[in-house]
């Protein structure tokens, strides 16, 4: 009765389950847990060089200067929104300072106007001070205009990250604008100064905030989520096709190792099998569920490489260790798919660097993303490309070595100690 409880696999069997569990656990809900927004690269743009705008700028870099700030400022680059440098920028435009500057002037004469004609009707005006007047009355006649910032987002690189800077680049200058406010209606308010509407509402909003979105999410692209359900569509599609075929070409075999004629029919198998997943995904997920492609060539093309790499990868686990490690494969997709729906900046140091850097499902998300979002090229497109094939190259050297290597280590190198 009691035997199967005595036995080691019983306890090894319970070990290994709580290992699965504690691995699914950090995967589905430890890596959520500890995500926290902080240091985003956001470009600081001055375009003005105004004193004024230089101030701005000066207490912005001190503002968000620490470790744990949300937004970490970086130095605007050529094509820094198409090559992925930083999620968005914080713009002062030319003419910042003038405008604000002017804003200063026009309120001044508003103020003296008022109270020198409330002396002139009085009778009380000095001849000195008509000039000054008739000054103060031109000046208010200028046309003055709000200072500009403008906000871009870099709306492509992640959905998540874009939504939040979308809110608080905006919040960032409006809270600048509402100071600008504040002082000025400060000066009215003890000179006891009345303006007209108009004027009013250039003084409650000194800077005016535009929002521009950059290599923008589709409307149909599953609300910006599409690429990481592309990397699952192609990691199940290599999954699946990758058992079968490892099964037909294992029982196919004269030996229980594979030798380097059963080792290619695989690899072309698989290569077939790849292009033929991708092109039946592309019309299920275009066709049928009208996810928009801008490009289907290349869509299908990247694909069938994600695909065609998935498939070497499990490939080359089932024909070094054989089916008993399949679930391991599935222990790393919970793993690479808890990293990549975050960006990088938001994980923790343990999933960042021991997970997210080195699960090849970010690579290909990477390509799918820019082939969705990013129309005018990305440098990241060829350098995940070619890492993506660096690691599909040597899965499949390691799959011509695995015949050889197992047939030594379990058939030549035992046969030599006996004859020794």
């Amino acid at each position: 009765m009691f035997d199967v409880i005595r036995s080691k696999r019983y306890w090894l069997a319970l070990l290994l389950v709580g290992a699965i569990i504690g691995i699914v656990s950090f995967a589905l809900i430890g890596i959520r847990n500890s995500v926290k927004v902080k240091q985003i690269p956001v470009a600081l743009v001055n375009e003005d060089k105004g004193t004024l705008s230089n101030k701005i700028e000066s207490k912005l870099r001190k503002k968000f200067n620490g470790k744990d700030s949300k937004i970490k400022w970086v130095s605007p680059q050529k094509d820094g929104f198409n090559d992925q440098k930083y999620y968005g920028a914080f713009i002062i435009r030319s003419g910042f300072s003038k405008e604000l500057q002017q804003q200063n002037e026009s309120l001044k004469a508003q103020i003296i106007s008022q109270k020198l004609t409330t002396l002139q009707k009085k009778e009380e005006l000095p001849d000195s001070a008509k000039s000054q007047l008739l000054q103060a009355k031109f000046v208010t006649q200028k046309p003055v205009h709000p200072a500009q910032i403008k906000i871009s987002i870099n709306q492509g690189m992640n959905a998540q990250v874009s939504q939040l800077l979308s809110q608080a680049l905006p919040q960032i200058a409006n809270a600048l604008s509402s100071r600008i406010s504040a002082q000025q209606q400060s000066v009215l308010s003890k000179n006891k100064i009345n303006l007209s509407a108009k004027s009013w509402d250039l003084v409650s909003t000194p800077i005016s905030v535009s929002t521009h979105e950059s290599n923008k999410i589709e409307k149909n692209t599953v609300n910006g989520t599409a690429p990481m359900l592309l990397v699952a569509l192609a990691w199940f599609s290599a999954l699946i096709p990758s058992l079968i075929l490892w099964r037909e070409h294992t029982k196919r075999s004269a030996s229980k190792f594979l030798n380097a004629t059963t080792i290619t029919s695989q690899l072309i198998t698989g290569l077939v099998a790849s292009i033929l997943s991708a092109t039946v995904g592309f019309l299920f997920v275009n066709v049928c569920f009208n996810l928009t492609i801008p490009n289907p060539i290349n869509f299908i093309g990247l694909m069938s490489i994600s695909i065609f790499v998935f498939y070497l990868i499990i490939t080359c686990v089932l024909d070094w260790l054989g089916f008993a490690f399949y679930p391991l494969l599935l222990v790393v997709w919970f793993l690479a798919s808890s990293v990549m729906s975050y960006a990088p900046e938001a994980l923790d140091p343990l999933s960042r660097k021991g997970i997210y850097s080195w699960v090849p499902m970010r690579f290909s998300m990477q390509t799918l993303k820019n082939t969705l979002y990013f129309h005018n090229g990305s440098s990241t497109t060829m350098s995940s490309l070619l890492v993506l094939l660096i690691i599909g190259f040597v899965a499949a050297i390691l799959m011509y070595s695995s015949g050889y290597l197992k047939h030594y280590l379990f058939t030549v190198s035992p046969h030599r100690k006996i004859n020794n």
